[in-house]
């Protein structure tokens, strides 16, 4: 079932909606590393301890993806993201009055489950609003606020908990999630459930019965492995292999997140004019080579920041189509497909963090070229079978 509004009223306002909520809701998620310093000199605890806040929220996010998309399926779109922007939103603010560490990593436990509702009904909605011939570009755009939360919304954040302390800072992610749900209940279309008086074990046994569907889990694994690897160890890398100072370096992250803005421009263009499974195919062998030549090479400065933001473009420019993609694979049980990439989002998070640090800590930095070239190689490999038409179902 799809719900079509792009070439009736109200397409770009949909699509300015969804890029905010994604905006705003990672922010909100993600905004606790700046502030773990102030944090734990105010409630008391060591930097460890407090970098634990990050854990309370990220692993209920992931497992509760999948049900998420259950319920985005059942109940509507609308009222999930409302739901999740509220929910976030009111915790933010019981984060600011938080006594204690065991308080406010309580509360952040539950934010991260809510938090969990909006980005997969998000994407959802996404194939239902938008036409098979713009859902590349559409796609391109929910992740862009990936990219604004990371090179705006975080830092603003931080520059307000340096200012006013991160208490204050809670409280103003609390104002602006409020103010994005009462905007998403005005004026966000509302999309008629998709499924209706079917259990959820018939659910899941449609969508386990989609042709490929562990290929196209396996692959946005593996992408969103090398991803992360890379997003994760690049600054430290560049800091030692060039001796720079940690402010030294904010004008190469800059360039590189440029990089991943006009790579998520490139793939929706690209994605609504050739084969979906082809562009993610090419971009991630292409992603594992330019790893390969950015850590293994030791190349000069300004050879390394282009190699880090083209690296940076061609992972990029693999999501959009790849992720329009998937919303044809069960356009009934939509939900419950990218419930399922959620899951997978969460799990390649883990996997590329502990996948750096194990190649960090055997082989140093010169491994991360073959872990990049590994991961790419791999992604590209369980997509391959993607390129064939889907068998009738």
């Amino acid at each position: 079932m799809t719900f079509s509004l792009d070439r009736r009223a109200g397409g770009a306002l949909a699509q300015a909606l969804i890029t905010a909520c994604v905006t705003v809701i990672v922010t909100s998620i993600t905004m606790i590393g700046p502030l773990l310093v102030d944090v734990s000199r105010d409630l008391g605890i060591s930097l460890a301890q407090a970098g634990l806040l990050a854990a309370a929220a990220g692993v209920p996010q992931a497992l509760g993806s999948p049900f998420s998309g259950l319920l985005s399926d059942r109940l509507g779109r609308r009222p999930m993201i409302v739901l999740s922007l509220g929910g976030v939103g009111l915790l933010a603010f019981a984060a600011a009055l938080a006594p204690g560490f065991a308080a406010l990593a309580a509360i952040r436990f539950v934010s991260g489950a809510l938090g969990s509702l909006a980005p997969t009904s998000l994407m959802a909605a996404v194939g239902d609003l938008f036409p098979a011939e713009r859902r590349a570009r559409a796609m391109g755009w929910f992740n862009m606020g990936f990219s604004f939360a990371a090179i705006g919304g975080v830092p603003m954040m931080a520059a307000i908990g340096g200012a006013l302390g991160w208490r204050a800072a809670f409280v103003v992610a609390g104002v602006l999630l409020l103010l994005l749900a009462l905007a998403v209940r005005l004026w966000f279309p509302r999309i008629p459930p998709m499924v209706v008086g079917t259990s959820v074990l018939a659910t899941y046994r449609a969508v386990w019965g989609v042709p490929r569907l562990l290929n196209l889990l396996g692959a946005n694994l593996m992408e969103r492995s090398l991803f992360i690897m890379v997003t994760i160890y690049l600054p430290a890398f560049v800091m030692l292999s060039y001796h720079m100072s940690a402010v030294a370096v904010a004008p190469v992250l800059a360039v590189v997140a440029i990089g991943t803005i006009a790579g998520n421009v490139l793939g929706g263009w690209l994605g609504d004019r050739f084969p979906k499974p082809a562009i993610f195919v090419v971009a991630q062998l292409v992603a594992g080579v330019l790893g390969v030549l950015l850590f293994g090479v030791a190349p000069a400065l300004p050879v390394a920041v282009a190699l880090a933001a083209s690296l940076a473009l061609a992972n990029a420019a693999s999501r959009p189509a790849f992720l329009a993609y998937g919303s044809d694979l069960a356009p009934g049980q939509r939900g419950a497909v990218f419930g399922l990439i959620g899951l997978t989002n969460q799990s390649g998070l883990v996997i590329g963090s502990a996948v750096g640090a194990a190649v960090l800590g055997s082989g140093g930095y010169r491994g991360f070229a073959y872990a990049a070239l590994c991961q790419g190689v791999l992604a590209a490999g369980l997509a391959l079978p993607l390129l064939r038409p889907p068998r009738a179902r």
